[in-house]
Order: C-alpha cells, then structure tokens, then sequence
C-alpha cells in the first residue's frame, strides 16, 4: 500500500515537523499514530518506515542503499504492514509471529493500517505488544479518527495530526532539474508526439480497458522513445495534471492538452488519480534498481488495472 521506494521530502507527505525532528535525529517514540485521510496516512507511514530502515537517511530515505533497495522491491525481512483490508485478529497475530523472528539489521518496523477500525479482539490482543516493546522495534499506525481509536491503544501511542497533503504537489525534488529538461522539450514535435501517444495510452487503460499485459507492451514500445525512467516521469506529471483538473484546479504544464485532460479526469476519482501517481513512481524506482523493464511495465498496469476497477 505505501510506495515502499519514494525518496520524497518528509515535507511533501504531511509529516508534521515534530515528527520530522524525531526522525532525523533518530529519536522517534517505538509507537505512533498518524491521523489524516487513508491516502495521506499511508503514504506518510511509508515514508516514516523507510526512513527508520534506511542506512544513510538524511530528510528523506537515500533511496540506494541495501535497505532502500529492498523495500523498492517489497522485499525487506525486518518491514511488515498489515491491514490494508481491514485489522484482523489473524493480522495480529501475523505481527506478533513476524516479531518472534531476529532481525536482519538493527531495526524492525510495522505498519497497522485503519486501527480506528480494528475489531475489539484484535485491540487486546495487539495491546500487550504495544505495552512491552522490544528495543529498536517500531509500530506505526494509522486512522481516519483519532476519536475512534481505542483509548488502550491511543495512550501507548504518540499521535500526529496530518496536514492535508501531497497529491497536488510536483514530483519529487530529486527528480525535479530532469522534469524541468524534459518538459522544456515542448518546443520539440517529438515531445508533442509522445504526448500525444501517452493520451492514447491512458484512454487505453480507462476507456477501452485493455487488459493489463497489452497496456504493460504499448508502454514499452512507447518509452523506447525515451529512456524509460524519463517516460515514467513524464507519465507521472501528465497524471498529476489531470488530477488536478479532477480537483477543479487549472491546466499547467500540459495545458495545449486541456480537452483531452477535462475529458479524462472525470473517469476516476481524487485518491484513485493519487494512487495511480504512486504505482507510477515505484515502478520507475524499480527500473532504477534494475528489475526487468517488461515485467516491471507488467506489474504497473495490473495496479492501474485494479485501481481503476
């Protein structure tokens, strides 16, 4: 559910600066809760638990280390998150097994996704863990309501209310001279070829509904007009743009595009803009990590596929 790979700024997902301050200087509560809407929740508990597992961590995650690179892959021993359908009893009892296991580095880190929403018998038997935590093992959780949480297991927790936060904000900083290149490209009919092909490709995913295996080999044939990371980026801030015209918000950069755009955002709604922002961006931060292109492509279309469903 968190896009495990992002290096973005603490800033750009909300973190309040008290928590913030925490997390660099490695002095952060082994429980949290973070309080906010269910995109914003999960996209700062992602960075959070990135930043606590990342060897070389600085305002954000470095992104290459051993650790960085494990959790772009969803592949990190000492990270587990749970609840992204609901908190089971049988989710608990997945972290407290999990915590029984050694750690592979110095940390372990978990995420309880909706604990406003955990069932009483889950609470209880998630409290004792909470009550008597091992060292240099962290628990984040988080909720829609504060209120709704269950005052056992809100008094063992530091809370953190979120700003309202990122899907409307650029990507991310790292990224943003190589943005700025590509976009200044516009001048270029090649420029205003890809685009165009990229409109095609985002009507395949949500007008024709093409099935996710024939969306992941038009994107390859597409980005082979561009390093691949680049037409990852790109595609990103062309989705980015209409979800801002989804939220009433005016054209920018693509704005020689606008009909196509008003025509298009309709389809899905804000957070389902804001997650198809993020599969985007993992996938290109798998490229980085050398995973195979294709299965790579194949991989972010059966999330778009389901995104969209």
């Amino acid at each position: 559910m968190a896009a495990a790979g992002d290096t973005t700024n603490g800033s750009l997902v909300g973190l309040p600066e008290p928590l913030m301050t925490s997390l660099t200087a490695r002095s952060l509560l082994h429980a949290v809760l973070l309080v906010g809407t269910p995109t914003d929740t999960a996209r700062a508990a992602g960075f959070v638990a990135r930043h606590l597992l990342c060897e070389r961590p600085a305002d954000a995650p470095c992104g290459t280390c051993r650790a960085c690179v494990q959790m772009a892959a969803s592949a990190h021993p000492d990270f587990l998150e749970v609840g992204a359908e609901g908190l089971k009893t049988a989710d608990v009892e997945a972290v407290q097994d999990w915590l029984a296991t050694k750690a592979h580095g110095g940390r372990k880190v978990y995420i309880l996704y909706g604990v406003d929403h955990m069932t009483g018998v889950a609470a209880n038997r998630m409290l004792k863990t909470l009550e008597e935590p091992e060292p240099h093992v962290y628990a984040i959780m988080t909720a829609k309501s504060r209120q709704n949480v269950l005052s056992t297991i809100r008094s063992r927790a530091f809370a953190y209310d979120l700003a309202p936060a990122g899907p409307y904000t650029s990507t991310d900083p790292a990224a943003a001279e190589q943005l700025h290149s590509l976009l200044h490209a516009t001048e270029d009919p090649s420029f205003d070829g890809f685009v165009d092909q990229m409109i095609k490709w985002t009507k395949m995913w949500l007008v024709e509904r093409a099935p996710a295996w024939t969306l992941a080999a038009a994107w390859q044939s597409l980005s082979e007009q561009l390093p691949a990371e680049d037409s990852l980026l790109l595609l990103a801030e062309w989705l980015r743009e209409v979800l801002n015209v989804r939220a009433n918000m005016p054209c920018g950069r693509f704005q020689d595009w606008e009909q196509a755009i008003l025509r298009i955002a309709p389809i899905l709604e804000i957070h389902q803009w804001a997650e198809a922002i993020e599969i985007v961006l993992e996938c290109r931060l798998r490229l980085q990590s050398h995973v195979v292109a294709l299965l790579n492509f194949e991989q972010m279309c059966i999330r778009l596929r389901e995104v969209s469903s």
